[in-house]
């Protein structure tokens, strides 16, 4: 519903980005992870100062761009890549491209109340009041499902109270996200075995990619990666279906499995496994089902 409010910049063309915008600074790669991970809306938790045994809850609001507020996920637009190009700003939507991006903050609420929640020792620690302090840390941390936890570390730019806007009236505090503290959890913790066996992936909606390999399998989960690394994956959002359809020649047999996709780079993906097909129908993996796929992968050509 809310898109992106205030703001008034022009429409300048987008630009690749490893294009004007990486030499001003900015790292492309990890402004995708950062909007990817940590996009507006979604509930987060945080803690103040590097106090990791202090957690509250909040939420970001808004982006901020070059001063602007986006207010709205569908205001950032994407190029085929899934890279950021440009943000929709203003009730007109006027358009910031990347290269013209000077600076990029999130917005939070002000939660400074949930400290009441907290322990005397606790509070003592962060100081009544004082965790928004200008120039004080906050860690974001985003919980998404299938994702891990993905974190960053920002710097709290000023205090706000917004005069329009959807969140008009309402206290704000202006943070600063540092790219290079990007950190994402792999939720593979069993180790990897590495393969190379091909694969066909049918996306959601019948679509296929390919051709596409398998680099890795670990537990339940596998990494695809495309064969020509110039071609990209196209979108899959998180938490969508997917079918994997694996054929290791007569000594591997053929296997057609069910997953979900964890996380999509532009050249790999990784997929949790949920189940495999047989005689037509969806099943749970048996107790030697995923042994016998890893060790035909593994095996897979050597």
């Amino acid at each position: 519903m809310l898109k992106a409010f205030l703001g008034k910049r022009g429409g300048e063309p987008a630009v690749s980005p490893a294009g004007d915008v990486q030499r001003q600074g900015v790292d492309p790669e990890r402004l995708k992870t950062v909007i990817d991970f940590f996009p507006i809306g979604r509930k987060l938790r945080y803690y103040p100062e590097f106090k990791r045994e202090i957690v509250f809850d909040t939420l970001i609001v808004a982006y901020g761009v070059n001063g602007e507020f986006v207010y709205s996920s569908d205001a950032v637009e994407r190029d085929g890549n899934g890279f950021p190009a440009a943000f929709r700003v203003g009730e007109d939507g006027s358009r910031i491209p990347l290269a013209s991006l000077r600076q990029f903050q999130f917005l939070i609420p002000d939660t400074s109340e949930l400290e009441r929640q907290l322990d005397y020792f606790r509070r003592a620690e962060i100081g009544r009041g004082k965790q928004f302090n200008k120039g004080n840390y906050i860690t974001l941390m985003s919980n998404a499902a299938a994702r891990g936890v993905s974190t960053v570390d920002t710097e709290v730019a000023k205090q706000i109270v917004l005069t329009s806007g959807p969140y008009a009236h309402t206290r704000m505090i202006l943070v600063t996200p540092e790219l290079g503290t990007v950190e994402v959890t792999d939720q593979r913790k069993k180790p990897r075995a590495k393969t190379c066996a091909p694969v066909v992936l049918c996306l959601p909606g019948g679509g296929l990619s390919g051709p596409c390999v398998i680099a890795d399998i670990s537990d339940d989960s596998v990494r695809v990666r495309v064969r020509d690394r110039e071609t990209p994956l196209p979108p899959m959002a998180a938490g969508a279906e997917v079918t994997l359809d694996i054929d290791l020649g007569d000594s591997g047999g053929r296997h057609l499995l069910k997953g979900r996709v964890l996380r999509r780079a532009s050249d790999a993906c990784v997929i949790h496994l949920e189940g495999m097909f047989a005689s037509g129908r969806l099943k749970p993996f048996g107790p030697l089902d995923l042994l016998e796929l890893k060790a035909g992968l593994i095996n897979y050509a050597s």
